[in-house]
Parts: structure tokens; sequence; C-alpha cells
């Protein structure tokens, strides 16, 4: 297997690891009204600072947090559910109990809100609430300079394979 596919590969299982469990805690952030004020404190983001999430992701605690609805530390399979009807609820806007195509996507921008934010102050390097050319060109500066495993200054397939043969 060549390092693209590896790459693309490991990036596809991240995303699909971590977008759900984000998603999740997202919905739950905007739903109890905490993204404007203890997400914006308590996560180190202040109107146009930077700062990074806890990881990401929403672990075990995270998850007890946005759904336990009495607020007794503990978290039952019914707080749960009342939580997911109560998201259900709030963006299904002809009120039929279902979720058409794009009241799922209001559902879902308004859960990965908080993500674009955060993927935007990585770009802002100077925490000035623009990006710049320069800044959105950054994370790729040095891409194929670090990828070229044979310094032709190209990225290709054709070289990959061959590297992937030389392995074999």
């Amino acid at each position: 297997m060549n390092l693209t596919t590896k790459i693309a590969i490991a990036g596809a299982l991240v995303t699909a690891m971590a977008v759900p469990a984000y998603a999740a805690k997202e919905m739950a952030n905007e739903e109890s009204g905490a993204r404007a004020e203890h997400g914006m404190q308590h996560h180190g983001r202040m109107s146009g600072g930077h700062g990074r999430h806890h990881g990401g992701m929403m672990g075990g605690h995270g998850m007890i947090m946005a759904f336990d609805t009495d607020g007794n530390g503990r978290l039952t399979q019914a707080e749960i559910d009342e939580f997911r009807s109560s998201r259900l609820a709030k963006f299904d806007t002809d009120g039929n109990g279902n979720l058409t195509l794009s009241e799922y996507e209001a559902l879902w921008l308004a859960a990965m809100r908080e993500k674009m934010v955060d993927r935007f102050q990585d770009l802002d390097a100077d925490g000035d609430a623009v990006v710049t050319a320069e800044e959105f060109k950054r994370p790729y500066a040095n891409l194929v300079r670090r990828m070229d495993r044979n310094g032709d200054g190209e990225l290709s397939r054709q070289h990959e394979n061959k590297e992937e043969q030389k392995e074999e």
C-alpha cells in the first residue's frame, strides 16, 4: 500500500471517529446555551483570540456533562433519549416528528460551527480575526518537501508505486 493511500485511510478513520463524537458534543453545547459563555471562557477563546479545544472529542465525562439533564453526575439512557428528542424537536421546523435533509443540515451546521471556528483560529496565526493568504497556505507550505521520497520536487502516484514495490 503506498504512502498516499495510507495517509488517506488514516485521515478517513480519524475523521470517521472524531466527527460523530464532536458533533454530539457540539449539539449538546448548542442546546444548553453553553457555547456563548462557558465555551468561550472555559476553552480559552475570547473574541478574536486563539485556543484549542480539549482534544476535540467528547469523552465519557464530556458526554455526561452534555446529556446529564438532572445534573446529578450520572447518565441514564432516558436522559440521552430525552436530549436527542429535544434536539430533533428543535430542528424539526415543520413539526412532523422527522428531519428532512434541510432540517438535518441546520442541525449539523449548528453542531459543527465551533469546529469551523477552531479551524479558522488555527489558521489565523496572528489572532487578528482575518485569515491572510499566507496564513491559509501555511499548513501546506512544505508538503511536497516533506513527502517527496525521491527528491524530484514532485509527488506522484508513480513514485509511490515504485516505493511500494521496493518495500515488498
